[in-house]
C-alpha cells in the first residue's frame, strides 16, 4: 500500500464531512453523516464523544471508498464557538453547546456592561452577541453541575484531533471566534478569561493551522491505515474553506453559501482602532490560517433561513435540483431557483405585491405576510431568496471597502448554485466563479495535514481548485 493521500474532517453544523484527496488537492472519496445533535428548547448541544464517533463513521465511510491508497496525514477543521470541557481525568464535565443555541441573556448583558462595544471588540474582533464561548462558558458554569471541574477546554475541531492522538493544543482562527482571545496580541486575554469565572489556565497554547500536533499512533478501530499519519488542525471552517477553494490573497474573496453564508478575505493586520471600526460595520476580525494574515469574516444566516421555507413551500425536483456536483456543505438539495418557475414580468412584479417576508435578526424566525389570492409558492421563494440577497450584498460591500478592490470572488457551497442568486451573484461580483470542489472546508484540512507533514510549504501552495465545468 503506497501513502499518497491526504484525509479531512471538517465537523459543520448540519454534517461532519470526510474527504480523501490526493497531493495534487483532487478530490477522491467523500462520506458524511448527520452531526449529533439533542434539540433542545434553546437550541441544541451535543456530548463531545458523539460528535467524535460520527467523525470516525464519515472518515470510514470515505476510506472504503479508496481501499487501495495509505495516508500521509489527517486535517480537522470545524465549527468554531462549540467547545468541549475536559477535566482532570479528560471525562466532559459539559454538553458542547452549538453556537446558534441562544442560551446566555443575562451573560451577554452582563458583559456589554462590563466591557464597551470598542473595548471588547478592540480585544476580539467581535461583536456583542450569544455566538461566542465566553457568553456560553459563563452560562455553563453557572448551570451545570460539575463544570468547575474543567481543567482544560478545547473547539470541537481541536477535540477530534486531540482524541486522534494530537498534542492538546487551542489553534489561532478557532481561538479567535470564542471571544476570550486577544486578536492582537494573539493570546488568550486574561481579563476574558476571569470575567467569564475560567481558571486562567483552562485554554491550551495557540498554534498555527498546519502546524504539526503528532501522529496517529493507535487509530481507532476500522481507521488502521491512519498508523503513522500526522495530524493537524485546518482551523475555523470558513478561512478553511477560503484556503481550500484557492483563496488566499487580499484581492480574493470566498462567498461560502451554505447553512451560513459568508465572506472571507485576507487582511493585513488591524490595531485595535481598526478591529473596532471593522465590527461596526458588521463584520468580524481574527487570526487567519494563512500566516502572516487576519482574516475578515462578513457572516449571516441563507441556508439556516431558505431552507427552512424551501422545505415548507415545496421542492420542483424538476425545476430546483442543482447541476451534479453542487452538494458540498449543507445544502445537498439546493438547485436552481424559484425564479425558473416565474416569466420575467412576474419576478419584477413579486416587489409591487402586498406579499412581504420578514427576517427577524433577534429571535431567526422568519414570516410572510400577505397571503392572497394569486400568490404562488414560487413567487414567496424569491421574495425570501432576495432579501437574503440585500442582506448578503450589505455584508459583501463591507468586505470591499475595508480590504479595497475585489479582483476575484469565489463562491461555494450547494446554496450558491441556486439560480437566482448566482444569477444575481454573476452580475454583482467581480471574476465571479463556482469551483468544482464539493467540499472545500474539508479539503482545506486534507491540504493542511499535508503542510503539517512538510509536503508543501503553506497555503499559497496547496494545489489550485478547477472552475466549476472546466
Amino acid at each position: 500500500m503506497r501513502p499518497s493521500c491526504l484525509v479531512g474532517i471538517d465537523v459543520g453544523s448540519t454534517r461532519i464531512k470526510a474527504v480523501v484527496v490526493d497531493l495534487e488537492g483532487r478530490e477522491l472519496a467523500e462520506a458524511h453523516v448527520e452531526t449529533p445533535w439533542h434539540l433542545v428548547s434553546s437550541g441544541a448541544e451535543a456530548e463531545p464523544d458523539d460528535i467524535y464517533q460520527a467523525a470516525l463513521a464519515a472518515t470510514r465511510s470515505a476510506l472504503k471508498l479508496v481501499p487501495d491508497l495509505g495516508i500521509i496525514g489527517v486535517g480537522v477543521t470545524g465549527i468554531a464557538e462549540t467547545l468541549a470541557l475536559l477535566g482532570a481525568h479528560d471525562q466532559t464535565v459539559a454538553p458542547a453547546i452549538a453556537w446558534y443555541d441562544d442560551r446566555g441573556e443575562r451573560e451577554l448583558a452582563e458583559l456589554e456592561q462590563q466591557f464597551g462595544a470598542d473595548r471588547f471588540a478592540g480585544l476580539t474582533g467581535l461583536p456583542f452577541s450569544r455566538t461566542p464561548s465566553i457568553v456560553k462558558l459563563r452560562w455553563i458554569m453557572r448551570h451545570v453541575p460539575g463544570a468547575a471541574a474543567a481543567r482544560c477546554a478545547l473547539s470541537i475541531p481541536e477535540y477530534v484531533a486531540c482524541r486522534l492522538g494530537g498534542a492538546r493544543n487551542s489553534e489561532l482562527s478557532l481561538a479567535s471566534r470564542t471571544g476570550l482571545f486577544d486578536v492582537v496580541g494573539a493570546h488568550w486575554a486574561t481579563e476574558l478569561i476571569d470575567w467569564a469565572g475560567l481558571p486562567r489556565n483552562l485554554f491550551p497554547t495557540a498554534i498555527s493551522a498546519g502546524s504539526p500536533l503528532g501522529t496517529v499512533v493507535n487509530p481507532p478501530d476500522g481507521l488502521e491505515r491512519l498508523r503513522g499519519a500526522s495530524i493537524a488542525l485546518g482551523g475555523h471552517d470558513h478561512l478553511c474553506a477560503a484556503v481550500g477553494a484557492g483563496v488566499v490573497t487580499p484581492r480574493e474573496v470566498l462567498n461560502s453559501c451554505g447553512t451560513a453564508e459568508a465572506y472571507v478575505r485576507s487582511v493585513s493586520p488591524l490595531g485595535r482602532s481598526d478591529l473596532a471600526a471593522a465590527v461596526k460595520k458588521g463584520l468580524c476580525v481574527g487570526c487567519h490560517v494563512v500566516p502572516g494574515y487576519q482574516a475578515i469574516l462578513g457572516a449571516g444566516p441563507l441556508g439556516l433561513v431558505l431552507g427552512p421555507i424551501y422545505d415548507l413551500l415545496g421542492w420542483d425536483v424538476e425545476a430546483e435540483s442543482g447541476p451534479a456536483g453542487a452538494t458540498d456543505d449543507e445544502a445537498s438539495d439546493v438547485g436552481t431557483a424559484a425564479a425558473a418557475q416565474l416569466s420575467g414580468s412576474e419576478e419584477l412584479r413579486h416587489r409591487e405585491m402586498v406579499l412581504t417576508f420578514r427576517f427577524d435578526e433577534a429571535t431567526g424566525r422568519s414570516s410572510f405576510s400577505g397571503i392572497g389570492p394569486g400568490v404562488r409558492a414560487a413567487q414567496a421563494k424569491l421574495l425570501a431568496a432576495d432579501e437574503m440577497l440585500r442582506r448578503s450584498f450589505g455584508l459583501y460591500e463591507a468586505v470591499e471597502q475595508l480590504g479595497g478592490p475585489v479582483e476575484r470572488v469565489v463562491m461555494t457551497g450547494g446554496w450558491a448554485r441556486l439560480e437566482h442568486l448566482e444569477r444575481r451573484k454573476n452580475e454583482r461580483f467581480p471574476g465571479a466563479c463556482v469551483i468544482s470542489v464539493r467540499e472545500p472546508g474539508a479539503r482545506g484540512a486534507a491540504l493542511s495535514a499535508g503542510w503539517a507533514a512538510g509536503l508543501m510549504p503553506g497555503p499559497e501552495a496547496f494545489p489550485a481548485p478547477t472552475a466549476a465545468g472546466s
